[in-house]
């Protein structure tokens, strides 16, 4: 199983936007599923967290992965990007950086948080 190594930062920056029972995703922002709009339509790769309300959990999210705050539920498909040890750290800017052993994958990790920001992003 696929773990997502999270610096101390990058924790502490996502439990401020979580409760006890909400459900961390790790979305690919690819244009698929309940929570997404429309897909980058760039050549460049998008990932942001969303947290959820477990009952809220749109299926195509079908893979869970660990982490230091529990599961991160992905679409199976994105394993193809996280499948060479994922690693999420802060840099100097203060934004998130996702990197696997291949590479930077992406540059600037959102975090969406609040029902009715993720409600709209349906």
């Amino acid at each position: 199983m696929t773990t997502l190594q999270m610096s101390q930062a990058v924790q502490e920056r996502l439990k401020k936007h979580m409760g006890d029972s909400d459900q961390l995703i790790l979305d690919f922002d690819d244009g698929v599923g309940a929570y997404s709009k429309v897909g980058v339509c760039s050549l460049d790769v998008s990932f942001r967290f969303l947290v959820v309300n477990p009952q809220n959990v749109d299926a195509i999210y079908d893979k869970s992965i660990t982490s230091p705050l529990g599961p991160v539920l992905i679409k199976g498909y994105a394993d193809n990007y996280l499948n060479e040890a994922p690693e999420l750290n802060m840099n100097k800017f203060g934004l998130i950086t996702l990197k696997t052993a291949a590479g930077i994958i992406d540059t600037n990790v959102e975090i969406l948080d609040h029902p009715e920001i993720v409600e709209t992003a349906k």
